[in-house]
C-alpha cells in the first residue's frame, strides 16, 4: 500500500509542479508532500518491504554514480570526437531525457559489449563509434516516447591495455585511457614513465640499444633523442597496429602529427597491437623541405605523396622565407604557400627525391649597433655606435670619462666571436680543437702548449687602455664593433706577492716603487728562492715578465720561485755527462800534447 501510496503521491507532485497556481497554496502542498514521502521511508525502514521505496531508488543509484565519477578522474590529451572513438567495455554514456524530471541517468558498456538502457534494455555496441551508439539510443527512445528529446554523450571513457612493439626505446604493455591517440601513446614508449629522472648520458645509450651506434645514423636520427623527433622517417612512416578483432591498419606517423585530431592519428582499442619497424634501409628514396622553414625536414618518399604535405612537414615560413621552389625531375617549378605553409598553387604528386627549397631572404646589413660599457665610468650603460668607425675614447667620453677608482691597467673590451659554427649540434671543444691542429706542423711538445693557449683564449680586443688615454696611442684608438662590452673594473690598490716569501700575501699599492719593494714588504725572499727567476704576472692579461722589464700596476701579482725540483737520478746523469765531458776533454788535451811532441822529436 505504501508503495501505490508513493506513486501516487509523486504523479500529484509532478502534476502539480507544472500547473500555475499561489505560491503560498504550492508550498503547503510542498511540505505536506514531503510528510508523506518521510511516514513513507520510515515504514519501510520498519520493517515493509523493500519494494515500497522503488521510485526513490534511480535517484539514489544516480547519486551514487555521481560520486564514482567525480573520484575517478581520467588524464586526456585530446578532446574525444564522436565519429572516430570506438566505444568499449568500462565505458560510462549519460543519458538526459527533457521531460518533467530532466534526469541523468548513467550507463555502462559491459564487458560483452552491451548496454542497459533504463526503461529499453540491453543493445549491442560491438564495433560502433561513438556517434552509431548515440544514433541507436537515440532512434530507440524516439519510438517510444517521440516528442520528448534525448540527449546521449560519454561521461567516462574506460581504460585499455595496448602493447608497445619494435622501434621504441621502451617497450612494453601500457594502461591508458582509450581516448589517447597513437602518437601520444608511442611518445610515451620513448620517453619512459619517469623522463625528468633519466640523464642525457642514460637517454643516447637508449638510443643506440634501440637504434644502433649513433655514427651509423643521419643528422636528424642523431638529434632524435635531443629534439624530441621520437621515431626516425623509416620507422615513422610505417606503423602496423593490429587490433584484438584480428583486423590491422597501416599509420603513418608524419601524416598523423601533421592532422593529430584526425583518423590519421587513431585512437586506440583495448588488445591493440603497435608495431614500429626497425628497418633502416639506406637506399630508401626521400624527399625534403629545407630553406627559411620553421622546421627543415626529410623524411622517407612513399608513392602518393603530394606537395602539400611535404610543405606541412615544414610547420611554417619565417620572416625572412623568400621565394619557394619545388625541384625534381630535373625541374625546378615555383611554388605559393601561405605564412603556414598552405599550398596556394597546383598541388602535385611527388617524385623520390623531391626538394622543396624555401629561399632566404638576408636582410641588408645595418652599420649602426650598440656598446654596453660596465665598471668605473661616470654613466655606465649602453651606448649607440656606427660599427667600425665609432672609437673607444668618443664612446668614454659620452660616457662621463673614467672615474677616480678606475684601474685603466686592468680594463679591457669584449667581442662576440664569429666563428660561424653549426648551430645544429653544440662541437666537441676537443674535437674543434684537434680539427684545428690537422694541417699544423707543430712539434709534439708544441701541442700541449697550444691547447694551453686554447683554453685560456678570451674574445678580447687588442687594446691597451693606459696607452690609449695616458699616452694617447691611436693604435689603441680601437673601433668598435655591435655587441662589445667595455669593462672598466675598480682599482684593487693591491699587489699580491707569493712563492718563496716570508709573509706571501696582498701588499698595498705604491705607485713608482719597484718590484724589490714589495718583495721587501712581503717579508723579503726565503732561503729557498730562487733569485733571479721572479716574475711579474701582469694582472690584465696573465703575461710572466722579469722584474725589469715592466713596472708594477695594481692588480699585479709578483711570484718568486722555488729552484726547479730535480730527481736524484736526473742528477746523477748530469753528473756523468759531466764526468764524460771533462774526460772527453782531458783526452783531447792529451793527444794534442802528444801530437806537439812527436812533431818536437823530428
Amino acid at each position: 500500500m505504501c508503495s501505490d501510496l508513493s506513486r501516487l503521491l509523486l504523479d500529484i507532485f509532478v502534476r502539480f509542479v507544472h500547473h500555475q497556481s499561489e505560491c503560498i497554496v504550492r508550498s503547503s502542498l510542498l511540505g505536506f508532500l514531503t510528510s508523506l514521502l518521510v511516514t513513507c521511508a520510515s515504514a519501510q525502514v520498519a520493517g515493509f518491504p523493500t519494494t515500497d521505496l522503488s521510485p526513490l531508488a534511480p535517484q539514489l543509484q544516480r547519486q551514487q554514480t555521481e560520486s564514482q565519477l567525480r573520484g575517478e578522474q581520467m588524464p586526456s590529451d585530446n578532446v574525444v570526437r564522436a565519429s572516430q572513438y570506438h566505444v568499449g567495455p568500462g565505458d560510462v554514456l549519460v543519458i538526459q531525457r527533457l521531460d518533467a524530471l530532466a534526469q541523468e541517468e548513467y550507463a555502462t558498456v559491459t564487458p560483452e559489449n552491451l548496454v542497459l538502457i533504463p526503461r529499453i534494455g540491453m543493445i549491442p555496441v560491438a564495433g560502433m563509434t561513438l556517434d552509431a551508439v548515440r544514433d541507436t539510443i537515440a532512434r530507440l527512445y524516439r519510438q517510444r516516447t517521440p516528442n520528448i528529446a534525448v540527449y546521449i554523450g560519454l561521461r567516462r571513457v574506460r581504460s585499455v591495455y595496448v602493447t608497445v612493439q619494435g622501434n621504441v626505446l621502451f617497450p612494453g604493455v601500457y594502461t591508458v585511457p582509450a581516448s589517447m591517440r597513437l602518437m601520444t601513446l608511442l611518445r610515451l614508449a620513448m620517453q619512459g614513465n619517469t623522463p625528468q629522472q633519466r640523464t642525457e648520458p642514460e637517454m643516447q645509450r637508449t638510443v643506440q640499444r634501440a637504434f644502433g651506434q649513433i655514427a651509423d645514423l643521419t643528422r636528424d636520427e642523431q638529434l632524435l633523442w635531443r629534439d624530441y623527433e621520437f621515431l626516425p622517417p623509416a620507422s615513422l612512416r610505417s606503423i602496423v597496429v593490429r587490433h584484438s578483432d584480428g583486423s590491422s591498419e597501416v599509420v603513418d606517423g608524419e601524416l598523423a602529427l601533421l592532422q593529430p585530431d584526425s583518423p590519421a592519428n587513431p585512437y586506440v582499442r583495448e588488445g591493440d597491437v603497435v608495431i614500429v619497424p626497425r628497418e633502416q634501409v639506406l637506399d630508401q628514396p626521400r624527399i625534403t623541405i629545407q630553406g627559411a622553414v620553421a622546421r627543415p625536414r626529410t623524411t622517407v618518399y612513399r608513392a602518393g605523396d603530394r606537395l602539400s604535405f611535404l610543405l606541412k612537414l615544414g610547420v611554417g615560413l619565417l620572416p625572412e622565407s623568400g621565394a619557394i621552389w619545388l625541384v625534381q625531375g630535373g625541374e625546378r617549378i615555383p611554388v605559393r604557400a601561405d605564412a603556414q605553409m598552405n599550398l596556394l598553387s597546383e598541388d602535385r604528386e611527388l617524385l623520390p627525391g623531391a626538394v622543396v627549397l624555401v629561399e632566404r631572404v638576408r636582410p641588408s646589413v645595418s652599420n649602426t649597433g650598440s656598446v654596453r660599457i660596465i665598471g668605473e665610468v661616470q654613466r655606465p650603460g649602453a651606448y649607440p655606435i656606427v660599427q667600425w668607425k665609432t672609437r673607444i675614447r668618443e664612446v668614454i667620453e659620452e660616457a662621463g670619462g673614467f672615474t677616480d677608482r678606475a684601474a685603466l691597467g686592468l680594463a679591457y673590451i669584449l667581442r662576440r666571436e664569429q666563428d660561424g659554427s653549426s648551430t645544429l649540434v653544440s662541437p666537441n671543444p676537443y674535437l674543434e680543437r684537434l680539427r684545428r691542429l690537422q694541417y699544423t706542423n707543430l712539434l709534439p711538445e708544441d701541442t700541449l702548449r697550444f691547447f694551453i693557449d686554447e683554453l685560456a683564449r678570451r674574445p678580447l680586443v687588442a687594446c691597451d687602455f693606459r696607452a690609449c688615454f695616458e699616452r694617447g696611442s691611436e693604435d689603441d684608438n680601437v673601433a668598435l664593433a655591435d655587441g662589445d662590452v667595455i669593462v672598466v673594473p675598480p682599482s684593487p690598490q693591491t699587489v699580491f706577492v707569493y712563492g718563496q716569501v716570508a709573509k706571501a700575501g696582498f701588499v698595498e699599492y705604491a705607485p713608482g716603487k719597484d718590484a724589490e719593494y714589495y718583495i721587501a714588504r712581503a717579508g723579503g725572499r726565503t732561503e729557498l728562492a730562487d733569485h733571479g727567476r721572479e716574475r711579474i704576472i701582469k694582472g690584465r692579461n696573465g703575461l710572466w715578465v722579469p722584474l725589469q722589464e715592466t713596472t708594477v700596476e695594481p692588480g699585479d701579482r709578483i711570484y718568486v720561485p722555488h729552484p726547479p725540483d730535480e730527481p736524484l737520478g736526473t742528477k746523477l746523469q748530469r753528473l756523468s755527462a759531466y764526468i764524460g765531458i771533462a774526460g772527453g776533454l782531458s783526452g783531447l788535451v792529451f793527444s794534442i800534447l802528444s801530437l806537439i811532441n812527436f812533431l818536437r822529436t823530428r
